[in-house]
């Protein structure tokens, strides 16, 4: 009998022990339950979104996330820029200095110098015109930088400067229709098959015109495909950022002095 009561205390004990491990778990999960509940929220920043509400759409983006690529038709309307003569008048000295105006304006010179002098002739078997091979180079620069109108011009012009474009095509187009006139104006009548008056009419109505517009078109042009590949500025502020490192540190004054 006395072994039996032994056997029974032992099992009351355990099972006692166990009762109380289960009620302190318990009460401890009750009380990491109310300690979560109590603790404050972080404030969040003005302008932000909950973090919950940015899980739960799925709109945030991750640190480091490439830009969302705008849309076509986005990205036309916004590479418009409305003229205003009045803002860009005043930049239109200095830019018909870029050397992208000068370079063209040079290969424009050459080309009608090259028409002028030397550059058609008559040729004696056949009686007609034809151009000797200084004047094909020099029509071949013609017709990219006089024209009329000047597309190449308009293209290296378009693309090279930053505003204004559409001023310096009306100035470049009046510059492009004159040499085409000097060109006209310093060859016999007899040399000139289908060129006359006509023609320098056309230069300085569509050419001017034509040019102004195709140099502000490429210049469109061009802001339309930057704000289509939006990588395209990242990589360009990538590689502007300076590296930091041990040369670019700020040297102390006092690392040279001697103790």
């Amino acid at each position: 009998m006395a072994r039996a009561k032994r056997t029974d205390r032992t099992e009351a004990r355990r099972r006692h022990r166990a009762e109380q491990a289960a009620e302190f778990e318990t009460s401890q999960d009750a009380d990491e339950l109310v300690h979560d509940a109590d603790a404050p929220v972080p404030a969040r920043r003005k302008g932000t979104a909950p973090a919950g509400a940015a899980a739960a759409s799925g709109s945030a983006p991750a640190a480091g996330a490439r830009p969302v690529r705008p849309s076509f038709l986005g990205s036309a309307r916004a590479a418009y820029r409305s003229p205003n003569v009045r803002e860009d008048l005043p930049y239109l000295p200095r830019l018909l200095l870029h050397w992208s105006v000068l370079v063209s304006a040079a290969i424009a010179i050459v080309g009608t110098g090259l028409l002028t002098i030397g550059g058609v002739t008559t040729d004696p078997t056949t009686g007609t015109q034809v151009l000797t091979s200084t004047g094909q180079i020099g029509q071949m620069a013609n017709s990219l930088f006089v024209g009329p109108p000047a597309f190449g011009a308009a293209l290296l012009i378009g693309f090279m400067l930053p505003r204004a474009t559409y001023l310096v095509g009306l100035v470049y187009g009046i510059f492009a229709s004159i040499c085409l006139s000097v060109f006209i104006f310093s060859q016999p009548s007899d040399k000139l098959t289908g060129i006359g008056p006509e023609t320098i009419a056309y230069a300085f109505m569509v050419g001017i015109l034509g040019t102004m517009f195709f140099t502000a078109g490429i210049a469109w042009y061009k802001r339309f495909l930057d704000l289509l590949n939006p990588n395209r500025g990242q990589r360009a502020k990538a590689q502007q950022k300076p590296q930091q490192g041990r040369g670019n540190a700020p040297r102390n004054r006092l690392s040279g002095s001697s103790r």
